[in-house]
């Protein structure tokens, strides 16, 4: 019995560290191609362990350099950093804003078309984005709206409503109405019993909701490689143009990954505790 309780344990904690290896080996492998040269990198068999570290990378980025002379540079990357930060944050706090009472209201109110409201809402999700980038794209040219900063904080705002409006609806929903009723009868209106009773109660719901629209945003590639050009442009949109028609400079284009996604990483390490709490709020039930 203690062979097979320790085959089967052994067995287990090999499949654990397969399903590791498989997930964690590509981060390991972009964050060590951002310190190799371009030799390195297309160097067969690939090494894995040894070979020349180096910096050159991250300073050529950072400088809006390229390693490389064929490739096409990327001017000012840094700010492109800042236009992607500034363009998530906005349109998740504004997302926030507008999505949070719209969502009470679903939660709360009885009235006729709400569920057909809720179910336009989460279509907005399910369309494909190649079936809305042309008639983005010819409308926002319209109206002037290509590479504005207006232009990628409206679009990501209409795409973050959907999902702000669905979790909080259920977020909203787990809390009882009772409470509110008390509040409202010491006095205080339903905006009061709102603010006051049920954000608090759903404050890891809130914070949830908001990384995982600032991940959308951040991360967010087709809509901003084509209705952005380099006034607006986005920290991903940026990195693509390490990507020429000659050479791929990878080194480069490894660096500029790893400082796309660092922030964001440390970011959600820092509020893993909420993002967790807020995912997992309301699946128990007494």
């Amino acid at each position: 019995m203690r062979y097979r309780a320790f085959a089967s344990r052994l067995i287990l904690w090999l499949l654990i560290l397969l399903v590791a290896v498989v997930f964690l080996f590509p981060i390991y492998w972009i964050i060590t191609t951002s310190f190799k040269q371009q030799s390195d990198v297309v160097t067969l068999p690939p090494h894995l362990l040894i070979f020349h570290w180096t910096l050159d990378n991250y300073l050529s980025v950072i400088q809006g350099s390229s390693t490389f002379q064929a490739a096409v540079s990327v001017p000012d990357f840094m700010a492109d950093l800042l236009h992607s930060l500034f363009v998530g944050v906005i349109s998740t706090a504004l997302a926030l804003v507008l999505g949070t009472p719209a969502a009470y209201s679903l939660a709360r109110f009885r009235f006729r078309g709400r569920a057909l409201i809720g179910l336009s809402i989460l279509a907005t999700r399910i369309l494909p984005p190649l079936g809305v980038l042309v008639p983005v794209f010819v409308l926002y040219g319209k109206v002037g709206l290509i590479d504005t900063f207006q232009g990628l904080i409206v679009l990501y705002l209409s795409f973050s409503l959907s999902l702000v409006i669905w979790m909080m609806r259920g977020f909203i929903s787990d809390v009882p109405a009772a409470l509110e009723e008390c509040a409202m009868i010491d006095g205080t209106g339903r905006l009061g019993a709102l603010v006051r009773i049920t954000l608090p109660l759903v404050a890891p719901g809130l914070a949830a909701t908001a990384i995982l629209s600032l991940l959308f945003n951040w991360n967010e590639f087709l809509f901003a490689v084509t209705l952005t050009s380099q006034i607006a442009r986005t920290a991903p949109v940026a990195a693509s143009l390490f990507l020429s028609s000659h050479v791929v400079v990878w080194g480069n284009l490894a660096a500029a990954c790893v400082l796309i996604s660092g922030p964001i990483f440390v970011f959600v390490l820092l509020v893993q505790r909420q993002l967790v709490h807020g995912l997992v709020a309301g699946a128990v039930r007494e």
